[in-house]
């Protein structure tokens, strides 16, 4: 490796000083991540982080201004709010209404926006590092012991993603690529003998990246960005059929290649086989275009829809799944995108994208100008995946972080920092 050390995504200066008042409000940012990070439902989707960020809002309302990205992402996030309650109201004829379903798809939305907000004006009085660190305590906090799934794998369930973003927070702090590259591949190695397939494999993929780092210079032209989203894909697509084929072949344990084995077999492929979710939006998406609400109650015309769109993957959507998780009580089609445009309509689909070109982006410029440490990458391709793969709610946590780390930013000078 010719560096030793890891850039990072630069954190903005702070124009006040750190005593008196800038102590304080410095405290404040940090307890705000920590408690955005913890993402503890308190009533109908209102979390702790999310009551804080509202509190301090004059604090932090400003920073909206230092980022073309983020302003946008915050005004499609409150025209989607607006939008997803006028939907339900206009389906009320058609469709039962849930007046909580309103509340926790506003609160869930709504937290997107003021938590990359917060989490940007903790950027401006403290490092990357310790706002990814808090970010990580606050994900520590909030795992649930007392779960089901936490007791089927307490490491899947429960620690990976706060060990991760915690532990990734803390090397970053030491801007060392070997640091980073060791962390991420011991991760790797947890999640792989805990049956994490997509987390060991995004984190081999980030291992990876980060030793491309250390080779060549940093570039800025639009052309280097095109050559790194050409290496994205191609490792991509390297990582996902090597970890496929060492899941075939036992080395995640026999619990996992017989889910893989399985989920092949159903419809030829692990993604669609492993979220057959996908079947259901788009069987959706070509029956409502215009989405339905996130207090809208889904009817059985839509069940039916949407089993059939799950049937044509080769899935039994006959088995409870369907009518008790995914429209038991509204829309959820376990991924972002999804629930965003289930819930808002065509604004939520818009800013579902934005929100997917600016992580793919912005990982590819701070990649090429070698300023992505593991943190970023992480936080960037984790997020992609979450994007296509992850229930809103659960990946809201993870997409304000790296909303937050990943934006561009304006200098005193007026300037745009990578």
């Amino acid at each position: 490796m010719t560096s030793p050390r890891t850039a990072v995504a630069p954190a903005l200066s702070s124009l006040e000083g750190r005593q008196g008042w800038g102590v304080a409000a410095t405290g404040l940012a940090v307890l705000c991540m920590v408690l955005s990070g913890f993402n503890r439902n308190i009533f109908f989707g209102l979390t702790p982080g999310l009551a804080l960020a509202l509190v301090l809002l004059p604090l932090w309302a400003s920073q909206l201004r230092s980022s073309r990205w983020v302003a946008w992402t915050t005004v499609l996030a409150v025209v989607s709010v607006a939008w997803g309650a006028w939907l339900t109201i206009w389906h009320a004829d058609t469709r039962g209404v849930s007046t909580a379903g309103t509340l926790e798809a506003s609160f869930v939305v709504l937290a997107l926006a003021c938590g990359v907000g917060a989490a940007l004006w903790a950027r401006s009085r403290t490092s990357n590092a310790v706002v990814g660190a808090a970010f990580g305590v606050g994900l520590v906090l909030g795992i649930n012991p007392a779960s089901e799934t936490f007791a089927e794998n307490p490491w899947r369930f429960g620690f990976s993603l706060p060990v991760t973003v915690l532990v990734l927070a803390i090397v970053s702090r030491f801007r060392r690529r070997w640091l980073d590259v060791v962390a991420a591949l011991a991760l790797a190695g947890v999640s792989a003998l805990n049956g994490g397939r997509s987390s060991s494999a995004i984190l081999l993929m980030v291992a990876l990246l980060v030793v491309w780092q250390s080779w060549g210079r940093p570039a800025s032209s639009r052309l280097a960005a095109l050559r790194t989203l050409l290496l994205f894909g191609l490792l991509a697509l390297g990582t996902y059929l090597s970890v496929q084929a060492a899941i075939l072949e036992g080395a995640l344990g026999e619990s996992a290649q017989m889910r893989t084995e399985l989920q092949l077999s159903t419809s030829g492929t692990l993604i669609t086989g492993g979220r057959p979710e996908i079947g259901a939006t788009l069987a959706l998406m070509a029956e409502a275009p215009a989405g339905f609400g996130g207090g809208s109650i889904p009817s059985m015309a839509d069940l039916l829809v949407a089993k059939s769109g799950m049937a044509a993957l080769g899935y039994d959507p006959n088995n409870g799944y369907v009518e008790n998780y995914m429209f038991g009580s509204g829309f959820e089609l376990h991924s972002v995108i999804g629930d965003l445009w289930a819930w808002c309509g065509i604004p939520g689909l818009v800013l579902s994208v934005v929100l997917l070109v600016f992580l793919v982006v912005r990982t590819a410029v701070l990649t090429t100008g070698r300023a992505a440490s593991a943190l970023i990458l992480f936080l960037g391709v984790k997020s992609v995946w979450n994007l296509l793969f992850a229930p809103l709610e659960s990946a809201l946590t993870v997409l304000v972080l790296a909303v937050a780390l990943m934006a561009p930013v304006l200098g005193a000078a007026g300037r745009a920092d990578q």
